[in-house]
């Protein structure tokens, strides 16, 4: 309940997520390793204690266990868990299958396209555990140069937030098909009502990108399903040619590094190509733990930062790097008419109470890009509807 609770994966998919430990690579981390260590350790000493009481075991009550574990168990939730949590791991504990509006493909109007006429090219960025700041400063920070003055000289940039639940296939589940679900809900469903596999009926070529393997949470299965006609993942290297040398990210989800799906997800969107595109790319190296250095160092986070945490720092230069790198996409010259919305999937889980209070509970950050018209009467209506008049 624990680990469900703090990767926020509903008990049921945990248990069922475990045949996919083989894809990540637990030795990388220090962290982990020191976790599974200190588990051998207390499993040992558990074993050592029962095979020794066993010689008494007519004079043991098991009273006093229960009270002292109720006791512990509850003051840790209190201390841990504020009131406003409790509805929160009630909902990641249970099982779902329901359609939802708060999602930030539904508040841009990115779901709606099909049904105005509009066929711009659409990219949509899923954040890798990216989740609200508090502090507007913050976000800004990591949205950096999305908000700059190159970027509002083409685009008309919003904001906001939206409520998650579970973790990354419920977020993918959220923004593709708004839905609220998780990869197992799609073994045996085709779901012709998500966005993928609406706008390929419109006449869209569909894509997804994603650093690491297809095999994890089956998405080579159920992202066919909803409507990605292309698959780019680590087995065909996102689609970048094979002597282009790729270098690895990532400790324990090692996997390509975002900023090469960055210039196969550039490239796809620039070729030459008479139909509109739906381009998804799920981020990768902001997954937790982050390998510090693999990110460019903006943040001077070996001190902790503007954040006072290293940890949160260090997945804060994540972001900050998929910012500059979509950047560079909203900006190249060859690109059509394209609308971007970057979204969080989940908060990230942090390990101190100090960080995790950074963020608003239970909701994620996104940012959508609008193109402006090329005229000027067509900028100043697209400030005011920014601004307000």
């Amino acid at each position: 309940m624990f680990v469900a609770n703090f990767f926020q994966m509903p008990l049921p998919m945990l248990l069922d997520s475990l045949q996919f430990l083989l894809e990540i690579n637990w030795l990388q981390s220090l962290t982990y390793l020191a976790v599974f260590g200190l588990l051998f350790a207390t499993l040992l000493m558990t074993y050592r204690t029962v095979i020794a009481l066993k010689k008494s075991r007519d004079r043991i009550s098991l009273v006093p266990v229960l009270i002292v574990t109720i006791i512990a168990g509850s003051a840790d939730f209190l201390l841990n868990s504020p009131p406003k949590d409790v509805k929160q791991l009630q909902l990641r504990l249970a099982e779902t299958f329901e359609p939802i509006d708060d999602a930030a493909s539904f508040k841009t109007g990115l779901t709606q396209l099909t049904e105005t006429g509009e066929s711009p090219d659409l990219l949509i960025v899923m954040v890798e555990g990216l989740g609200a700041f508090e502090s507007q400063a913050y976000q800004d920070l990591v949205w950096g140069p999305l908000l700059g003055a190159r970027i509002r000289e083409r685009y008309a940039a919003s904001q906001g937030t939206t409520h998650y639940f579970g973790s990354t296939t419920s977020g993918e589940a959220r923004e593709l098909c708004n839905l609220k679900a998780d990869y197992r809900d799609f073994r045996d469903k085709d779901m012709s009502d998500c966005l993928p596999y609406r706008v390929s009926a419109s006449g869209y070529k569909t894509a997804a990108f994603h650093a690491f393997t297809e095999r994890f949470f089956e998405r080579k299965d159920w992202f066919p399903k909803i409507g990605f006609q292309e698959l780019y993942f680590l087995e065909d290297r996102v689609g970048l040619k094979p002597d282009d040398p790729l270098p690895w990210c990532g400790l324990s989800f090692k996997g390509l590094c975002d900023t090469d799906v960055a210039r196969s997800v550039e490239a796809y969107l620039t070729s030459d190509e008479t139909r509109p595109r739906f381009v998804y790319w799920l981020t990768l190296n902001s997954h937790k733990p982050v390998k510090p250095g693999e990110a460019p160092e903006r943040l001077a986070c070996e001190e902790g930062g503007v954040f006072g945490d290293r940890e949160l720092c260090l997945m804060s230069e994540q972001w900050l790097n998929i910012s500059h790198l979509v950047e560079r996409i909203a900006l190249n010259r060859k690109l059509r008419k394209t609308e971007i919305l970057l979204v969080g999937d989940h908060h990230p889980p942090l390990f101190t109470r100090k960080a995790r209070s950074l963020f608003q509970p239970g909701k994620v950050a996104w940012l959508h890009l609008k193109p402006l018209d090329a005229t000027p009467k067509g900028r100043l209506a697209a400030a005011k509807r920014e601004f307000g008049d």
